[in-house]
C-alpha cells in the first residue's frame, strides 16, 4: 500500500520547482543546469520511494539501532543551513550563487524527514 505524507508532496515540489529553474534560465552554465536537472531527478526518486512503507521502516530500524545518533539529523539541518548562507553570502547573493546551493534542500528536507519519524516513533512509545 502506498502512503503519501507531506514530505511526498515537499520532494514533488522541490523536484518540478528546480526542473522549471534549470529550463526558465537558458542562460545558465551547462555544470549549474546539469546539477539542478540530478537535482530534480534525484528529488522525484526520493518522492517515488517515500510513497512505499519500507522507506519509514528503514528509518525507524536506522533509528532504533542507532539511538544515540538522534541529535545527527538536526546538526545536519543546522550546518546545511549555516553553510547555504555563508556560501551565498561569500558570493554577494548573486543569482547562480542561490542556484547552487538550491541542491542542498533536499538533504535538508530528507534529514526534516528523518526527525519527523523520529517524533513519531518516540510518541507511539
Amino acid at each position: 500500500m502506498k502512503r503519501f505524507t507531506w514530505f511526498t508532496f515537499l520532494y514533488l515540489a522541490l523536484g518540478v520547482c528546480l526542473t522549471a529553474i534549470a529550463l526558465g534560465y537558458p542562460n545558465l552554465s551547462s555544470g549549474l543546469q546539469t546539477s539542478l536537472f540530478i537535482s530534480a531527478g534525484v528529488s522525484y526518486l526520493v518522492c517515488l520511494f517515500s510513497t512505499f512503507p519500507f522507506w519509514r521502516e528503514t528509518a525507524i530500524r536506522f533509528y532504533r539501532r542507532r539511538n544515540s545518533l538522534v541529535i545527527a539529523p538536526w546538526l545536519v539541518v543546522g550546518f546545511i543551513i549555516v553553510w547555504m548562507i555563508w556560501e551565498v553570502q561569500s558570493q554577494n547573493w548573486t543569482m547562480e550563487a542561490f542556484l547552487q546551493v538550491l541542491s542542498w534542500l533536499l538533504v535538508v528536507l530528507l534529514q526534516a524527514e528523518l526527525i519527523v519519524i523520529t517524533w513519531q516513533v518516540n510518541s507511539e512509545h
